[in-house]
């Protein structure tokens, strides 16, 4: 057997290379994220899943709880409530209330790139999210 064909038969073991598992919203209860924009306001738009179905996290300047519900490709984030503080600049309050409407118009999600896509029912971007940790 010449050097070349042992060669090529070392690198065709015969073994399909494996296919990176399909995501779906199911892997999203434990994960946590963090706003992939830039950072309006003192902080920057954090969303955490629990693994009982809240959602958790904080918006520009007041931090927010509710529900999540998954049902196949299906995400409903609803019952979203927040503290009231005031924050300045006025962009930060303004960049925070998109995200409190984004989350109640959220339908489903998908991943991308590793990030977390939020989408509506027509399946336009909403937001997006990289990993937090």
């Amino acid at each position: 057997m010449s050097l070349l064909t042992g060669a090529l038969m070392a690198c065709t073991s015969g073994q399909a290379p494996q296919a990176e598992p399909v995501w779906t919203p199911q892997a999203l209860p434990g994960s946590q994220w963090v706003d992939a924009g830039p950072t309006v306001g003192p902080s920057p738009v954090r969303l955490n899943f629990s693994k009982s179905g809240g959602i958790s996290g904080k918006g520009a300047c007041n931090a927010f709880n509710g529900v999540f519900e998954l049902a196949g490709e299906s995400v409903r984030l609803s019952q979203v409530a927040s503290t009231r503080m005031f924050c300045t600049p006025e962009a930060a309050m303004a960049h925070e209330n998109k995200f409190f409407q984004a989350l109640n118009q959220t339908r489903s999600a998908r991943q991308q790139r590793g990030w977390l896509v939020l989408l509506d029912e027509a399946g336009q971007v909403l937001w997006r999210f990289k990993p937090a940790n």
